[in-house]
């Protein structure tokens, strides 16, 4: 049976648009699956990138003091700090200049510059971004403290964990480095 060229146009695009509708009630009908697997999803890809914090070994020797980081699966130094009096998750990162506070952490910290504040920008693996400077009164990780620093607070949801750059670092004695442990020496 022979089919005219208009004919089989017809049953192509029918065939197409019934696709593209089938596909559109699919959708509608298993948006609430769809949505749930894809909530689900997301969370197992962030537990996976969930950073491993640890808790740092402190080592007292004559008058030095310092501590002993070690570095999660993909090489950072996350660890607990105490800012302020107030413990937070930091990153220890010789990469960053400054201690680099996400807003939602200066926020629990009581730090809340208004958005006339937010006089710098900083250079960030998301992009740039407005920050606030603010004076830190001390930053502690175990036994190793300093005192009177300097931070920047970045706008909120810039930032997902505060650095504690070279701002923090220099303050110190020394820090060492060996394969995947960071010493902290005051």
């Amino acid at each position: 049976m022979a089919y005219s060229s208009g004919v089989k146009t017809f049953l192509r695009e029918a065939v197409s648009w019934g696709a593209v509708v089938a596909i559109g009630f699919g959708c509608v009908y298993f948006f609430d699956d769809m949505r749930q697997f894809a909530a689900r999803t997301i969370a197992v890809v962030a537990d996976n990138h969930r950073p491993d914090i640890q808790e740092p070994v402190s080592n007292k020797n004559g008058f030095e003091r310092s501590v002993t980081l070690k570095a999660d699966r993909q090489g950072h130094f996350y660890t607990k700090a105490n800012v302020n009096g107030r413990a937070i998750a930091v990153m220890v990162d010789t990469g960053a200049t400054a201690i680099a506070l996400p807003y939602e952490d200066a926020d629990r910290l009581g730090l809340r510059p208004r958005d006339s504040e937010f006089t710098h920008k900083v250079s960030t693996a998301n992009g740039i971004a407005r920050a606030a400077p603010v004076s830190l009164h001390s930053v502690e990780i175990g036994d190793v403290e300093v005192r009177n620093v300097r931070g920047l607070v970045l706008a909120p949801g810039r930032l997902t964990v505060t650095l504690l750059g070279m701002e923090f670092i220099r303050r110190l004695e020394r820090f060492e480095l060996r394969g995947n442990t960071l010493v902290l020496v005051e």
